[in-house]
C-alpha cells in the first residue's frame, strides 16, 4: 500500500498507468477450497493470508483507481529460495504471468488475476 501510495502521482503522468500486484494461487479462495486442486493441500497460513490480502487489495485499487489498471499475477510454483528451489518452473517461467500484465495492452481490463496460462479465480 506505502509503494503504491508512493508511487501514484507518477502513475498518474502516464499515458498507460499499470500496477502488477505479485499474489500466488494460494490466495485464491476458490483454490484453497478445491479438494482437486493442489492449493488445497498446502497448509501455510501466514503466506496465504498474505497472497489473499494481496488479492482484495488489488480489487479495491481496481475499484478505487479507474485511471489505473490495476491486475494481480500468480507467478505458480517457481524454484526460488522461499521454497527450497523446490518449485517446478523456472524463474523466467515464473514471470511470463507479470510480464503479460505489464505489457499488455490497455484494452485489456483492470482487476483481473491471471497466471501462466489462465485466468485465476478470487
Amino acid at each position: 500500500m506505502r509503494v503504491t501510495s508512493a508511487f501514484l502521482p507518477l502513475l498518474r503522468r502516464s499515458g498507460d498507468p499499470r500496477i502488477v500486484n505479485v499474489s500466488s494461487g494460494l490466495g485464491s479462495q476458490a483454490r484453497v477450497h478445491d479438494p482437486a486442486i493442489t492449493e488445497a493441500a498446502i497448509i501455510s497460513p501466514l503466506y496465504t493470508a498474505s497472497r489473499a490480502a494481496v488479492n482484495i487489495l488489488t480489487t479495491q485499487y481496481a475499484r478505487a483507481l479507474p485511471d489505473i489498471r490495476v491486475n494481480a499475477a500468480d507467478p505458480g510454483y517457481t524454484a526460488t529460495d522461499l521454497n527450497g528451489n523446490s518449485g517446478t518452473q523456472t524463474v523466467t517461467e515464473g514471470t511470463d504471468a507479470i510480464v503479460a500484465l505489464a505489457s499488455e495492452d490497455r484494452s485489456a481490463g483492470t482487476g483481473r488475476f491471471i497466471g501462466r496460462a489462465d485466468i485465476v479465480p478470487w
